[in-house]
């Protein structure tokens, strides 16, 4: 089953069988919130079997868990759907996707083919989605990383929280279509693939290739400038504590090259780091906090970058004076204007940014290297905590379905009104943003107060970003399925896209990260292909935690 796999990733992932679509049996793990506009209908859930992409038709491909980056594409040959589907685990989690086959060791992507008929989006197959691993076009391994791979001085010889990222294709100026995430693990963290820290990572024709030109750091995420000229403009956000910051690559695309990465500006460019400039020199997120505020913004070259340590390129983005966020998350070009906006959020956690902000960044739309400006959307402490009043404290700060809300000891944020926190995650359309939440100290005494866990929302482009609480998660159903409570607070909404060119206007695809304190918290009825159910011990050692892909759809 092993060659079985690792052939069809290395040879492009042919076209599915003529399986029938696979729709999961389990209900969606988000909820529509009360005066939710919003649907949402689940996809395909961790444990979930489909047709192995290319296998023989007994073979069965599951979903494991921590989804996180998704892309969504169709196939210019085969015309199928294709999704991308990225697994946040960390560097020595052994998974299981190909029944009865190897397991893959550390962080990895998925890739499905999709069928949407009726309005009914389903599974027709499931594969991983590369194969061999080059290190920009220097070969590592003929297979992704597995159960048996030696130890490197890390620790691990693969990679270690694959956390967002994007997809790449023809209306991004690239020549094919890709996918791009990134590990999101800093020097505190250790266990990268590589020695010198995080990497990103473009899977590209079935195999994946390291990109360590565009500088190793804990990302975020990895997201491609829309642009039709010889410029690859490329955004990474760091996300590592209170002096995380933003960097640009910039590539020049070398289209008569026969070498992918070359062809398409992934090789031998220069990056930079946000600043400000002007009168705004030195700004931090300590310094800048006004929510009607702009600040004037420029790109500061790190020469050598590539060759840096994750640790050296953080120490010259700092001596370069890079603007400081707290913990840069989820980064997303405006369709309106793709080469002159972007949307990006700091999740914060701390006094300076205890709530998150979300920001518009200016690009000059010829040079993305040149100034621009920086604009502030909101700012969460400014609306949950008018006056920075944060009165009380929180123990554990969790609320679940049985209107419960555990830990507080005095009255918690007595002034303000409710809004999206900790934003982890964005979609961004001509009309509107849709934001899932992270939860930290801060954002747990938000949920606590306003009886409510981290969930999905929407900003209103139309109507000076108004913010509607859209989706919770649907803690009640998995505690009766289990026959116990579930941790309630520990799950995400996450890798969230938009979705409206495939499946119609208003639609995006999300996951859920179901995580538990424990494997008893786990999927109890996953039914084992040759027969039976498999128990939540077995069913963690083989998909490591719960979660889901979910299809939400505006009520028209």
């Amino acid at each position: 089953m092993r060659n079985t796999l690792l052939t069809l990733a290395a040879s492009g992932l042919s076209a599915a069988s003529a399986f029938a679509g696979f729709v999961t049996s389990e209900p969606s793990y988000v909820l529509p919130a009360a005066s939710s506009n919003y649907t949402f209908t689940p996809v395909v859930t961790v444990g979930d079997y489909v047709q192995l992409t290319g296998g023989a038709p007994t073979a069965r491909f599951a979903m494991v868990g921590i989804p996180d980056a998704m892309g969504l594409y169709k196939d210019p040959v085969t015309q199928e759907n294709i999704l991308f589907l990225a697994h946040e685990l960390g560097g020595t989690t052994l998974t299981t996707p190909v029944f009865g086959g190897t397991a893959l060791r550390g962080a990895w992507v998925s890739r499905y083919v999709l069928d949407f008929n009726g309005g009914v989006v389903s599974v027709t197959s499931g594969n991983v989605a590369h194969g061999a691993l080059f290190n920009e076009n220097t070969l590592l391994r003929a297979t992704p990383p597995d159960a048996s791979v030696v130890s490197d001085v890390n620790g691990v010889n693969s990679f270690n929280r694959f956390c967002s990222g994007a997809f790449a294709g023809p209306a991004q100026g690239m020549d094919r279509p890709m996918f791009l995430t990134n590990e999101e693990s800093g020097p505190s963290f250790g266990g990268n693939y590589s020695t010198r820290g995080s990497q990103s990572v473009a899977i590209i024709d079935g195999k994946m290739h390291m990109l360590p030109d565009l500088g190793s750091i804990p990302r975020e995420t990895t997201v491609v400038m829309p642009r039709r000229d010889a410029i690859t403009a490329i955004i990474s956000t760091e996300d590592d504590g209170g002096d995380s910051a933003i960097y640009l690559y910039v590539g020049q695309k070398q289209r008569r090259s026969s070498d992918v990465l070359a062809k398409n500006g992934l090789v031998d460019g220069k990056v930079y780091v946000l600043r400000g400039v002007g009168v705004d020199a030195g700004k931090t997120e300590a310094t800048f906090n006004t929510a009607s505020g702009t600040v004037q913004v420029g790109w500061a070259e790190i020469v050598g970058a590539g060759a840096m340590t994750d640790v050296q390129l953080k120490a010259a983005a700092l001596e370069r004076g890079s603007f400081q966020f707290v913990r840069v998350e989820d980064a997303e070009f405006d369709p309106v204007a793709p080469t002159r906006t972007m949307f990006v959020a700091s999740t914060g956690g701390s006094t300076v940014n205890r709530l998150g902000r979300l920001y518009k960044l200016n690009f000059n739309p010829t040079n993305p290297a040149a100034n621009g400006t920086m604009e502030m959307i909101y700012n969460a402490d400014q609306i949950i905590t008018p006056g920075g009043i944060y009165a009380g404290t929180t123990t554990s700060g969790f609320y679940n379905n049985t209107g419960t809300a555990a830990g507080n000891t005095t009255v918690l944020l007595p002034n303000g009104i409710d809004y999206p926190v900790s934003v982890d995650n964005i979609a961004v359309t001509a009309t509107t943003i849709v934001i899932c939440e992270d939860r930290n100290s801060p954002a747990d005494a938000v949920f606590s107060r306003y009886g409510r866990n981290g969930g999905v929302w929407t900003l209103d482009r139309n109507n000076n970003y108004a913010a509607k609480y859209q989706g919770n998660f649907n803690y009640a159903y998995v505690n009766g399925r289990e026959g116990a409570a579930r941790t309630a607070g520990l799950w995400e909404a996450s890798g969230v896209i938009d979705a409206s060119s495939m499946f119609g206007a208003g639609t995006f695809l999300i996951n859920v990260q179901a995580h538990g304190a424990s494997p008893s918290q786990d999927r109890s009825n996953i039914s084992i292909p040759t027969g039976g159910t498999y128990s939540t011990t077995l069913a963690n050692s083989l998909f490591a935690e719960d979660g889901q892909v979910i299809l939400m759809k505006v009520i028209p």
